[in-house]
C-alpha cells in the first residue's frame, strides 16, 4: 500500500513538473512574440537614423541662432517619423517632422521668433 503511494506521488510530482514547464515556456514565448511586435512597429521602416533626421532637419531652420534638437522616432498615420525639436535660446519653439523611411520634410509647427 505504501508502495502505491509513493509511486502515485512520484507520478504526480512529475505531471506537475511537466505542466508548470510548459506553462513556462509559453509565457517566455509569448514575451518574445510581444517584443519582436513591438520592435516590428517602432522600427520596421526606419532608413534614417536619429542623427541623419537632426542633419536633415537643420536644413530647414531659416532662424539665426536656432538648432536642431534631439529627435525622437514616433509614428504618424501608422507611418515612422522623427519629431526634431527647433531649439532657440534654450526653448523648443517648434519642431520639425522627419519621415523615418525617406528623410522627407513632411511638415512640422512653431518657429523661432
Amino acid at each position: 500500500m505504501i508502495k502505491k503511494a509513493m509511486i502515485g506521488l512520484i507520478i504526480l510530482t512529475i505531471l506537475v513538473v511537466a505542466v508548470s514547464g510548459c506553462l513556462d515556456t509559453g509565457n517566455k514565448n509569448n514575451t518574445t512574440n510581444n517584443n519582436s511586435n513591438l520592435n516590428q512597429n517602432t522600427t520596421s521602416h526606419t532608413n534614417i537614423t536619429a542623427t541623419q533626421a537632426q542633419e536633415l532637419a537643420k536644413k530647414y531652420i531659416e532662424q539665426e541662432g536656432a538648432s536642431a534638437g534631439t529627435p525622437q522616432l514616433t509614428s504618424i498615420n501608422g507611418k515612422p517619423v522623427y519629431i526634431v525639436p527647433i531649439i532657440y535660446k534654450g526653448k523648443a519653439v517648434g519642431q520639425i517632422e522627419i519621415d523615418a523611411t525617406t528623410g522627407q520634410n513632411i511638415g512640422g509647427a512653431g518657429g523661432a521668433p
